[in-house]
């Protein structure tokens, strides 16, 4: 029998600075890279929004899975200030398709914020509702890093690697 399918959200705080207009922060980068080459194996998916110096990720899977993960994104020097928002059982996926989407900050989920009381991305003050509205946007939001041609999961480690190494090359 298979575990129960749980979706964890949780926000923290960048300990590097940020100052990218556009494009992909580079430790973003990283931790998607990480998160895209992982998640697979561990039977993970969902979605990471990074803005204004803040990280607002869903992890969902198996309840073992996430919380195994969870714990060692929580040891990441990255980002400090870790603290789960809401976490429950699931019959389905938001992000089935989606080892880890990533969505920056952009002008509709701006929007979606202001609607909910939000002048400026700050995920530690999100409430249920406000999560839930925020992750049904970033299912339907078009992922930047996808656009420029993601590998799908089971390609290579190298194809990968190749691909972000152009990702980078077109930020110079």
């Amino acid at each position: 029998m298979s575990q129960p399918l749980v979706r964890l959200t949780y926000a923290s705080t960048a300990t590097f600075q940020s100052d990218i207009k556009g494009g992909i922060e580079s430790e973003v980068a990283r931790v998607l890279l990480e998160s895209r080459r992982n998640n697979p194996k561990a039977n993970l998916g969902g979605v990471l929004h990074f803005g204004n110096g803040y990280f607002f990720q869903c992890l969902e899977g198996p309840r073992d899975q996430v919380n195994r993960v969870y714990q060692k994104i929580s040891q990441d020097t990255r980002h400090r200030n870790v603290q789960v928002l809401s976490t429950q059982s699931v019959d389905q996926r938001l992000f089935n398709d989606w080892s880890m989407k990533y969505l920056p900050l952009e002008e509709n989920l701006s929007r979606l914020l202001k609607t909910h009381g939000q002048k400026a991305f700050d995920p530690y003050g999100l409430d249920d509702t406000t999560i839930d509205a925020l992750l049904y946007a970033c299912v339907n939001g078009v992922d930047p890093v996808a656009e420029l041609g993601q590998p799908s999961a089971d390609q290579s480690d190298n194809a990968l690697t190749a691909w972000w190494k152009k990702l980078f090359q077109r930020r110079k």
